[in-house]
Order: structure tokens, then C-alpha cells, then sequence
């Protein structure tokens, strides 16, 4: 398991993804048609895994606005740090975040959405096999 995979597989054990969980539940019944389209005939269990980790990376997001909100908590938190050291320009650090993090910080958390994509793969199916 290389190192990204046991800390996003850490963060699930600890609860730290709950609201990913939460939010890809909505995604999948928001999306159902479209995933149980994208699957073709083929009803298995791994045919929803594959079909809704293509959405979802399709799509970059599962729900945007809490993506946002955790984003600028990070940049916020990088403020924070950052004015300990004694840089206070508030516009400079947030645009040197954006340049710096902000496109390693959207995979990361596509990998965490897709890691638990997996995880909750019987909950996937069951939404998708609901009446």
C-alpha cells in the first residue's frame, strides 16, 4: 500500500471521511439513472464501483460546496501558520496557495471520494438496485 493510500485508508478508519460517505450516498441517488446507464447491462457490484468512480471523475466533485468550504479551511489554516511567522498578507497567501496546493489538494480528494467509493460499495448497490 503506498503512502497516500494508508493515510486516506487511516482517515476512513477514523471517521475523518464520514461526510464523504454522506455526500457520495446523495451523489449516487442524485445520479442513479445516469450510473445504472453507464453500466450497460452488467449489474454487478463492480460494474456501480467502476460506473460511479468514472462519474465522479468525470465530474471532479461530488458535492462542491463542502469541497469549497474544506479548501478554504485549508487555506485559512495556511494563514494562520503563515502569520505566526510574521507574513500577514492575506491576498498573497491564498493566491500562493491556489498556485501551490490547489490542484495537488482536488486529488487528493478525488482519491479519498473514490477510496470510499469502494468502502461503500454494498451501499452503492443497494441504492442502485432500489425500486
Amino acid at each position: 500500500m503506498e503512502a497516500q493510500e494508508k493515510i486516506i485508508a487511516d482517515l476512513y478508519q477514523s471517521g475523518q471521511l464520514n461526510n464523504i460517505c454522506a455526500h457520495l450516498l446523495e451523489f449516487v441517488s442524485r445520479h442513479r439513472k445516469e450510473i445504472l446507464a453507464m453500466t450497460g447491462r452488467d449489474r454487478s457490484k463492480h460494474a456501480y464501483v467502476e460506473a460511479t468512480c468514472q462519474l465522479i471523475q468525470h465530474r471532479g466533485s461530488i458535492h462542491l460546496p463542502s469541497e469549497m468550504a474544506d479548501q478554504i479551511k485549508e487555506i485559512n489554516n495556511e494563514i494562520w501558520y503563515r502569520g505566526e511567522h510574521g507574513d500577514y498578507d492575506r491576498a498573497k497567501i491564498q493566491e500562493e496557495w491556489a498556485m501551490k496546493y490547489a490542484s495537488m489538494w482536488r486529488n487528493f480528494r478525488i482519491r479519498e471520494i473514490l477510496y470510499v467509493v469502494g468502502q461503500k460499495a454494498p451501499d452503492l448497490q443497494s441504492i442502485l438496485e432500489a425500486p
